[in-house]
């Protein structure tokens, strides 16, 4: 039987279980082959928008982009209806429709105002829901680029987003300058359980993700699959590599553009006769997803580069749960070109 159908057969059985079937989280994924006629289709900012539209004491939110114009008017809907809305965003993007959009209408922004990127994307509502991924609030990350969110139901976990989102709006700490109370590296938790799903949650550049991740690599056992937009890390690719010397398979997708500069680990991992792939969207694939021993997820807004480890904000979660990994999977699957 022909590999690729038994791959896109697998696929498609993984993606017909709902997205609700963990009553604690939600995975969305875009897709823009389905917007090629018309620009109609994005499940993300279908969510995104409904959620806004949940709130009903707070709305908190830190997007490297606010440009979507329907996603702004979520949040001024809400704050019309007296929710607290307040947004970080960063200062490259002031200029953006929704950004624009929303302070016009009174809602509080902050920008980072630093050389580094204000990168994350994550919103926290009314104090027990998460959201987070690879999707920007943009047209183009919702129709033309293949990107991730998840909806994650936890107070625990909004806690820890509500201590990194205050450090940003209310005290305007970026790229951890300083901490805002002595001793928070011990005293912040990192760590949730729900359920039977083990979630760890890391801020760039306050942890060292990119040693976080590689010690991850380093304990897969059987594979490795990626979708990466952005892969110029030399220790998470070659942690990778060291895997497949030891029998672990590894596979991924990577976007085409900047696929070929020297600081790309795709054609060191093509040296290695690794099976990786370039992305056929002719916009972008904006993932960041590591998907271990088809249980682990790993996703957020952070790339595999040395800026988002170093110098950028970015949120990272770490998931441990094979029913969340299996939807990454069958997304996996669809993007990747064969074995």
């Amino acid at each position: 039987m022909n590999l690729r159908f038994v791959l896109a057969l697998v696929s498609a059985l993984v993606l017909s279980v709902p997205a609700s079937a963990a009553d604690w989280c939600s995975v969305y994924f875009t897709a823009p082959e389905k917007n090629a006629s018309h620009g109609t289709y994005s499940p993300p900012e279908d969510a995104l928008v409904a959620l806004i539209d949940s709130a009903r004491g707070t709305a908190d939110g830190a997007f490297f982009e606010i440009g979507s114009v329907r996603v702004a008017d979520a949040f001024i809907r809400a704050h019309k209806r007296g929710v607290k809305v307040r947004l970080v965003t960063d200062d490259s993007n002031l200029k953006k429709p929704g950004c624009r959009r929303v302070k016009a209408a009174g809602i509080p922004v902050v920008d980072d105002a630093k050389k580094g990127l204000m990168h994350d994307k994550f919103a926290i509502i009314d104090g027990h829901t998460v959201w987070t991924g690879s999707y920007n609030i943009t047209d183009n990350c919702a129709y033309r680029n293949n990107n991730n969110a998840i909806k994650i139901e936890s107070k625990e976990l909004a806690e820890i987003y509500e201590a990194e989102f205050r450090e940003m709006f209310e005290e305007h700490i970026f790229e951890n300058k300083k901490e805002s109370r002595a001793f928070s590296p011990l005293t912040n938790p990192y760590y949730v359980k729900i359920g039977e799903a083990n979630i760890n949650v890391y801020f760039s550049p306050d942890n060292d993700v990119e040693d976080i991740i590689v010690k991850r690599i380093k304990k897969a056992k059987s594979s490795i699959y990626f979708l990466a937009f952005s892969f110029t890390s030399d220790p998470i690719g070659e942690a990778m590599i060291a895997q497949t010397k030891k029998g672990v398979k590894v596979a991924g997708v990577f976007e085409k553009n900047g696929s070929d500069s020297k600081e790309s680990e795709y054609r060191k991992m093509l040296v290695e006769k690794i099976p990786v792939s370039l992305d056929r969207n002719k916009h972008n694939m904006h993932h960041k997803v590591i998907i271990i021993d088809e249980e682990i997820v790993i996703t957020g807004s952070y790339n595999f580069s040395r800026n988002a480890s170093k110098r950028n904000d970015e949120n990272t979660l770490i998931i441990q749960d094979r029913a969340v990994a299996a939807k990454y999977l069958a997304e996996f699957r669809k993007l990747y070109q064969g074995e």
